[in-house]
C-alpha cells in the first residue's frame, strides 16, 4: 500500500477522534426529562411541551447515532491500518490468530453501527441481534 494511502486513512482516522472527541460528548445523549406540570397546562402548550420533549428526544437520538456511527467508522479504519500493516511472515497460526482479533474487530465496528440503527429507530439497543438483519420489534 502506497504511503500517501496509509497518510490519508490516518487523516481520515484523525478528523474522526477529533470530532468525537469535541462534539459528541456523553453529556449530549440524554433525552430531555425533568419535573413538569403537564396536567395543569391548558390543551394547546399541553402540545406545544409534548411536541418540544419528543423534538428534543429525537435530537438527542440522532446524536447517539452520529456518536455510534463516528464509532464504526474509527474502528474499521483502525482494522484498515492493521490489515494494510501486514507483517511480512506469519506462521499459519499466528495468522490465523491475527485474522480472528481482526473479523472480532470488524464485528465490534459492525455493532456499533447497528446500534445506532436502533437508537435511530427507537428500538433498544440492548436487545439481541437478529441474523437477517432485520431491526427486532418489540
Amino acid at each position: 500500500m502506497k504511503t500517501s494511502e496509509m497518510l490519508e486513512i490516518e487523516r481520515a482516522l484523525h478528523a474522526i477522534e477529533l470530532i468525537l472527541d469535541g462534539r459528541y460528548g456523553d453529556h449530549e445523549f440524554a433525552p430531555w426529562s425533568g419535573p413538569t406540570n403537564l396536567g395543569e397546562l391548558p390543551a394547546p402548550a399541553k402540545e406545544t411541551a409534548i411536541r418540544r420533549v419528543e423534538e428534543a428526544n429525537n435530537a438527542s437520538r440522532e446524536r447517539s447515532a452520529i456518536h455510534f456511527c463516528l464509532t464504526s467508522s474509527a474502528m474499521l479504519l483502525k482494522v484498515t491500518q492493521r490489515l494494510m500493516h501486514e507483517p511480512a511472515y506469519l506462521s499459519p497460526k499466528d495468522r490465523a490468530q491475527r485474522l480472528r482479533l481482526l473479523v472480532d474487530e470488524i464485528r465490534a465496528a459492525a455493532g456499533a453501527a447497528y446500534r445506532a440503527a436502533l437508537i435511530l429507530v427507537g428500538e433498544d439497543p440492548s436487545l439481541p441481534w437478529r441474523i437477517d438483519g432485520e431491526i427486532p420489534t418489540a
